[in-house]
């Protein structure tokens, strides 16, 4: 008897698989329309915010960079300092500021690089060189400093003129 009762178990557990599933049917009929529900109270008011949204954008060439080391030494890097009073302490802690490296291409097509901005390099004069460039910025109240870093820490010659961008939004 328990052969028999397993035995169709097994056949009805066999016999109970679906086939593949057919299309859906159609839509029901619509339903009725109910009635609006009564209106909650109104909150108290919240207390005013501090100011309004706002941004400032700024664009500086920069073309005077101040080494920090000597001339190749390990952790050689350039910066340069530039003045943003429109950087006040307010935007400094409850703002945000966004830096970019502006790069034109041989058509001088200009482009914005969010910074911190990576740059891998190659030149081949006599023998390969390869090396990173990236740069940087950072901000206190009034001022804005941009990094120029390479890897090689080859730090002989000054950086070429290059232009930057700060959004300040508050």
């Amino acid at each position: 008897m328990k052969k028999l009762i397993l035995l169709l178990s097994v056949i009805f557990a066999l016999s109970a698989c679906e086939g593949d599933q057919g299309p859906m049917g159609p839509m029901g009929p619509k339903g009725n329309t109910g009635s609006d529900g009564k209106d909650g109270t109104n909150g108290k008011d919240g207390k005013d915010g501090e100011g309004g949204i706002g941004w400032y954008i700024k664009t500086f060439t920069v073309d005077k960079w101040t080494r920090v080391g000597r001339p190749g030494e390990l952790n050689s890097f350039y910066y340069a300092d530039l003045k943003i009073p429109e950087l006040d302490s307010f935007v400094y802690a409850d703002g945000t500021v966004i830096g970019y490296l502006l790069i034109a291409d041989d058509d001088g097509v200009e482009a914005k690089n969010g910074m911190p901005y990576v740059l891998h390099v190659g030149k081949n004069d006599g023998g390969e060189s390869l090396w990173t460039q990236t740069y940087n910025f950072d901000y206190t109240p009034g001022m804005v400093r941009f990094y120029i870093t390479y890897s090689d820490f080859k730090t002989e010659g000054s950086p070429g003129t290059e232009k930057f961008s700060i959004v300040l939004m508050w």
